[in-house]
């Protein structure tokens, strides 16, 4: 009787509740920060693929297929879509190598390089 009384008051292992019978702890993990280890490595890989896919999206998916040019002083849109695009109408290559270097105007300047789409 003497044991089991001391055995209440101070139990080895584990939480005695008032009127409950002795239970024992779970057993802890050696190491509690694995799973959440884990876990951010896991979020990195898909922010990481979710980031590649959507620089492809929006870079083009289908790659850069074409040549690229440097311009140099005194051309301009103009001028090289009509040397470099000699059997379509100028206009409709300036709106191609706009698209295909997302510029929003005409003007270019000396040293850009600009990729002129394949036809």
């Amino acid at each position: 009787m003497c044991s089991l009384r001391y055995e209440l008051m101070f139990p080895r292992n584990g939480v005695n509740a008032p009127g409950r019978p002795f239970q024992r702890r779970a057993p802890r993990s050696a190491r509690p920060w694995v799973r959440e280890r884990k876990l951010v490595v896991q979020v990195v890989v898909i922010v990481a693929i979710l980031g590649a896919l959507m620089t492809r999206v929006v870079l083009g998916g289908q790659g850069n297929t074409g040549t690229w040019v440097t311009v140099h002083p005194g051309q301009s849109l103009w001028g090289i879509a009509a040397a470099h695009y000699t059997q379509t109408d100028p206009r409709t290559a300036i709106v191609e190598i706009q698209d295909a270097n997302h510029l929003h105007g005409d003007l270019v300047y000396p040293g850009q390089r600009l990729l002129l789409p394949s036809d």
